[in-house]
């Protein structure tokens, strides 16, 4: 099979004779930050169940469930004067502050669950994707830093506040990803100015019998009670 391909040279020629003329255009890069939104006072009362809304509902509840089952014992109520004919003297009894707060803090915690309940039925309705026992689950790591503050307290017995002031500013600071020598130096900076403001400055208590100390000498020793 040929194929014949025909030249006219009037064509070719017309060609060859014209230019091309290629315009590129290149759209400027302009970064836009939108404007920052100005403050109102009524964001301050605004109120949305978001995630979490649930579960610390439920936890709520069952704090103030704790309170009231432990109202009659704890707030004086067992021990109430009722007889007196003067109601400022009834009104200065111990058991009345916690008495208004019961009031309030039961209804509260039931309501709040309610109407977690019912948003929680809504997002079922519309599908969106259920979090709670990914909120559990967060709720449960943050036990994780009590553990910590309970160790911290026991040793300080052990090896005074200032050094495990400084144990524990720099292992929170590794643990939360900050490893290089730059934040460990800074972790024990501050934690050394912590201990001066509150142990050396303000004298706050903090136990005396410290296991460490009793191997200093008796001078160093007395000065480390006083002031680390």
């Amino acid at each position: 099979m040929k194929i014949r391909v025909f030249e006219n040279d009037n064509i070719l020629s017309s060609i060859k004779d014209k230019s091309l003329n290629v315009k590129t255009t290149s759209k400027k890069f302009v970064s836009k930050i939108p404007k920052d939104k100005k403050f109102k006072v009524e964001n301050l009362f605004e109120f949305k169940r978001v995630t979490g809304d649930l579960t610390l509902s439920i936890i709520f509840l069952i704090l103030v469930s704790f309170l009231l089952i432990s109202f009659n014992t704890e707030s004086g109520w067992d021990g109430r004067e009722l007889s007196q004919k003067r109601v400022g003297k009834i009104l200065k009894q111990q058991w009345v502050g916690p008495l208004i707060c019961m009031v309030i803090l039961v209804p509260a915690a039931i309501y709040n669950l309610y109407q977690s309940t019912i948003q929680l039925n809504i997002n079922k309705r519309l599908r969106m994707p259920s979090r709670i026992k990914y909120e559990l689950f967060q709720w449960l790591k943050s036990l994780e830093f009590i553990v910590y503050f309970l160790i911290y307290t026991n040793i300080i017995t052990i090896f005074g506040y200032l050094i495990s002031t400084v144990i524990f500013a720099i292992f929170l600071t590794t643990r939360l990803g900050y490893r290089s020598l730059k934040w460990i130096l800074r972790s024990t900076i501050a934690a050394f100015i912590i201990v001066i403001i509150f142990r050396s400055i303000l004298q706050i208590k903090t136990p005396v019998n410290i296991w460490l100390y009793k191997y200093f000498p008796q001078n160093f020793e007395v000065f480390m009670k006083i002031y680390f």
